[in-house]
């Protein structure tokens, strides 16, 4: 289910995993200081991680590395299969974006392939400024998503409007919303959303694409 890569990759993490502790310093002038908060974690940590792959010579290239933007996605490997890192805070539950909801249909509809991302997730754990991660997981996007008491698929809404495609707490034992079974299972919930939400669906285009 998972790109061959992608496994390499999370087993030779969690071998390591005990070993990755440190410390995030700022030098400006003749002032060093170490980072106590956890703002920006999240992009350094995949910074860390792309050079840790290249440095275990691992075949994976960051997608981002001479725009320096944080399109999707942030890695290739194997050559065109997709990557995506995320990082949380192991003392607070996951609440990171997993995509803006919108360009997610449109992008899925167009690219299926899309939908076959890997997503390997840290949590981490800063203490005094000291960090550590605590937990890794290697997962598709269906086992990290779920239903919500409003939506089939899981949202960030404000004020009536959809923003992102939020997470599922899949690290819980007790979930109130389990996660879906199956890629089909998503992409139903997916649009299913969009359809309740904006009256318009991209399935019938998705379905020609990927549904074969």
């Amino acid at each position: 289910m998972y790109h061959n890569e992608s496994v390499k990759i999370y087993n030779e993490l969690s071998n390591q995993k005990e070993s990755f502790k440190g410390q995030i310093l700022f030098e400006l002038g003749d002032i060093e200081i170490k980072i106590n908060g956890k703002d920006g974690v999240g992009g350094l940590v995949e910074e860390w991680f792309g050079a840790w792959c290249e440095g275990k010579g691992f075949d994976i290239e960051s997608a981002n590395k001479n725009s320096g933007s944080q399109s999707f996605p942030d890695f290739f490997i194997e050559g065109d299969k997709l990557l995506e890192v995320k990082t949380f805070d192991a003392d607070a539950s996951a609440n990171f974006d997993l995509a803006n909801f919108d360009s997610y249909c449109k992008s899925v509809s167009e690219n299926p392939k899309r939908v076959d991302s890997d997503y390997l997730i840290f949590s981490y754990r800063m203490v005094d400024g000291n960090l550590s991660i605590q937990d890794i997981w290697l997962k598709k996007i269906w086992e990290i998503t779920c239903p919500s008491e409003r939506w089939p698929l899981k949202t960030q809404t404000k004020k009536d409007v959809i923003y992102n495609i939020r997470p599922a707490a899949w690290y819980s034992d007790k979930p109130r919303f389990k996660t879906f079974n199956s890629r089909d299972e998503f992409i139903n919930a997916l649009f299913k959303t969009q359809q309740e939400y904006a009256g318009i669906s991209y399935l019938k285009d998705y379905q020609s694409n990927f549904f074969k």
